[in-house]
């Protein structure tokens, strides 16, 4: 028995849809709106979601992601009129499972339905036996664990990892989860900056030389491709490569061999190959600064490391073990942290990500170095300002959606609990014309009890007929 949510809005539809599904065995409840699906998404826990794509607030196919990153990631099935079945196609790409034309056959439900309910059991086998050593990777945001069960399916098998993600998001985290959690784990994991990679001494570097090979050899190297073998070869930054490194390696990719420089026979090598950047492939190899054919070597599996503004639910934790651990090389005890001093953390945008947020934990803990406790005013200032100009103007943007709703009836004009972060003072005298000064109307449109309304309108100085 699964449990299924259906979010469509069309009755004649969902009907017989719930019916067939309790027919065959399955639990179902239906939203007919998007966001009353997804408040039920986050509640409670479903195996499937049927989302249809055109909704009276929202589209689907839009705010699927939302769906996904509910608590128990259920797989998500688009519902879809002709007319839309290119979106569908794009939602697949997005991580629907699949999709099903209106009005779908009950075959074609059934059989879809069982396919994902499968898959969906394998998965949660899959990630329950896989017992990875991830220690080292801070999180537990639904987006990063399914990067981790990428991690898991790559190490059990040769294929070439490709790593993708802004500076800073833990990128050589990732390489070394796959290469402590592998066969190759007691062999040598060899970092390559290939930023820091010169073109006319890229074939030295990598396979090494015989001493006297050339000008200035005047001993023997073995080569990074040698101390990487039977381990793990990460090229960090492989975007930077140069035409001719990229050639190079290639090489050694689809030959599984190569020649040292002064050697007259080829060597073999047997390594695992790890790659990752900041920067697109798919956009340079389009321009072709970047090999096409060394794009496709390079990327048998895929992990995307999303930013750490997309992992606010992180923060807190990552602050925590960072403190821990900066406190520690400090040779102090590990300070505590203020509620609001998480609160600005979340509120920040981190460009630099994980590698700016220990910047600034660094920051704070040396200019709270005789106080026990983080608060905000340890920040440094520029984050401090940039959050305060950020909560000022998000204040400023739902204070224009109030008084844009000034002219709108009692039954539209918002409740005050939706709207905590805008001036108090302003919403009051809104609610006060709104209501004509009468207590038992304001009460009512603002959701507020008779004693705390009276206790704000005190607050502010302002009345209100009793």
């Amino acid at each position: 028995m699964a449990n299924i949510l259906i979010v469509d809005d069309d009755p004649i539809f969902c009907a017989p849809f719930v019916n067939y599904m309790k027919k065959l065995g399955h639990q179902c409840q239906v939203a007919e709106n998007f966001s009353d699906g997804l408040g039920l998404a986050i509640d409670s826990y479903f195996d499937v979601i049927f989302l249809d794509v055109i909704l009276p607030d929202a589209n689907g196919l839009e705010g699927i992601n939302n769906f996904i990153d509910a608590h128990s990631s259920p797989e998500i099935i688009i519902i879809t009129g002709q007319s839309e079945i290119s979106g569908a196609e794009m939602a697949l790409n997005n991580g629907a499972w699949d999709y099903l034309e209106k009005p779908p056959s009950y075959d074609d439900i059934q059989l879809t339905l069982k396919r994902a309910l499968q898959f969906r059991k394998n998965k949660i086998i899959f990630e329950a036996q896989n017992g990875l050593n991830t220690d080292f990777i801070i999180g537990q945001n639904v987006k990063l664990k399914k990067c981790i069960d990428i991690v898991a399916k790559a190490i059990k098998t040769k294929g070439n990892l490709f790593i993708s993600g802004e500076t800073g998001t833990g990128k050589d985290l990732i390489a070394k989860a796959v290469h402590v959690n592998s066969k190759r784990a007691n062999a040598n994991f060899v970092t390559v900056d290939c930023t820091n990679l010169p073109d006319n001494l890229v074939e030295s570097l990598l396979f090494g030389h015989l001493k006297g090979s050339f000008t200035g050899a005047v001993n023997q190297s073995d080569g990074l491709l040698k101390q990487a073998d039977k381990g793990t070869l990460f090229l960090d930054e492989v975007g930077d490569l140069s035409k001719n490194a990229q050639k190079s390696i290639l090489r050694v990719l689809q030959n599984k061999k190569y020649r040292p420089l002064g050697l007259k026979t080829e060597v073999d090598c047997d390594f695992r190959l790890i790659s990752a950047t900041n920067r697109n492939l798919k956009e340079m190899v389009e321009k072709g600064v970047f090999r096409k054919d060394l794009y496709y070597r390079l990327v048998t599996y895929h992990v995307h490391l999303p930013p750490l503004r997309k992992r606010v639910d992180d923060i807190k934790l990552l602050t925590n073990h960072y403190i821990k651990k900066i406190c520690d090389q400090f040779g102090i005890n590990t300070k505590a942290i203020s509620k609001d001093f998480v609160e600005t953390l979340i509120l920040y945008d981190w460009k630099g990500n994980i590698r700016e947020l220990i910047n600034v934990l660094h920051s704070s803990i040396a200019n709270a170095m005789n106080e026990h406790q983080l608060n905000p005013h340890h920040l440094p200032v520029e984050l401090r300002i940039h959050c305060r100009q950020k909560n000022l103007a998000e204040k400023s943007r739902l204070g224009q959606g109030v008084r844009e709703k000034l002219e709108v009836d009692d039954l539209k004009f918002p409740c005050l609990k939706d709207f905590r972060r805008v001036n108090e003072s302003q919403y009051l005298d809104s609610l006060i014309k709104l209501s004509k000064g009468g207590i038992e109307k304001a009460c009512h449109i603002s959701g507020v009890s008779r004693s705390g309304l009276y206790n704000l309108l005190e607050k502010h100085g302002k009345k209100i007929n009793s």
